[in-house]
């Protein structure tokens, strides 16, 4: 009886590890699969016991049979079973002191319990990790001239970002004030201090040069529409594959740049994406 306990713990736990892994490999394999190799890998484990053969004959059936035994499967399924493998017997092994004096069949249940929802916490994280790594893509890093002076910023490519100058259609692009005060005129600076949202279109606090390059955009937010000033730069350089440069198209000076993705210092119109 002892020995059939092996194998059912073996088996959910296994099962629990190979539908980790085709979830977070994208590949979908039919449940009778999954369940085949956990059955057959959870009796391999227990007949081979704590050896080194066992172990391994265990992981490849684990993986050969719920992933197929091609060398593509050990290469893309193996590392991620690995190490759900052992972020999961970490925890349990943490956590078996405190467990001693339920019986088997809770014991059983609560460990498979506390494996399940660990794993799919583990899941989510790896997600998260992956889709920074993905939008890591979209970091450039760039020069901007405006107001006579070039500025290197950081800037992150935003598909979600499609503001427009309404006038002449062309992209607005929001940059962080805090980034760009050190090279901006004293001047310019005390303007846009006493410049008040409430009152957006008067600008009579900028000196005529800067209203010149001043254009109303409209900004749709959560709570309300709003209206917030854009300056035309002449000329900004964008670095990357391909490597782009735009001109006489707008910025919009934000104080809220706390948020942008990967600590940037501005967020690009999509079009960055695209080559002139």
């Amino acid at each position: 009886m002892y020995g059939e306990w092996l194998v059912l713990i073996n088996m959910l736990f296994n099962l629990a590890i190979v539908l980790f892994t085709a979830r977070i490999t994208s590949n979908m394999v039919k449940p009778i699969r999954l369940f085949i190799s956990s059955l057959c890998s959870s009796f391999v484990a227990v007949i081979g016991g704590h050896t080194l053969v066992g172990m391994l004959s265990s992981f490849v059936l684990l993986i050969g049979i719920a992933f197929r035994f091609r060398l593509r499967s050990f290469q893309k399924q193996g590392p991620i079973a690995l190490t759900a493998t052992i972020v999961m017997g970490g925890l349990l092994t943490a956590l078996q002191p405190y467990l001693k004096s339920l019986s088997v069949s809770h014991f059983i249940g609560l460990c498979f319990l506390l494996a399940s929802v660990y794993l799919v916490l583990f899941y989510k994280q790896w997600g998260f990790v992956r889709l920074e790594r993905v939008s890591g893509q979209f970091v450039r890093e760039t020069l901007l001239k405006i107001f006579g002076v070039d500025i290197p910023l950081s800037a992150f490519v935003d598909t979600g970002n499609q503001a427009i100058e309404p006038l002449s259609g062309k992209p607005v692009h929001f940059v962080s004030y805090q980034a760009l005060q050190p090279y901006l005129p004293k001047t310019l600076c005390q303007a846009l201090g006493q410049w008040q949202e409430t009152n957006p279109y008067d600008v009579s606090m900028f000196a005529t040069d800067y209203q010149k390059a001043i254009r109303f955009i409209h900004v749709n937010t959560v709570q309300q529409q709003s209206v917030v000033l854009g300056f035309r730069f002449d000329e900004w350089q964008i670095k990357g594959e391909p490597s782009q440069v735009k001109t006489n198209e707008y910025i919009v000076l934000t104080k809220k740049a706390h948020n942008f993705p990967h600590s940037t210092e501005a967020i690009l119109h999509f079009s960055a994406l695209t080559t002139n």
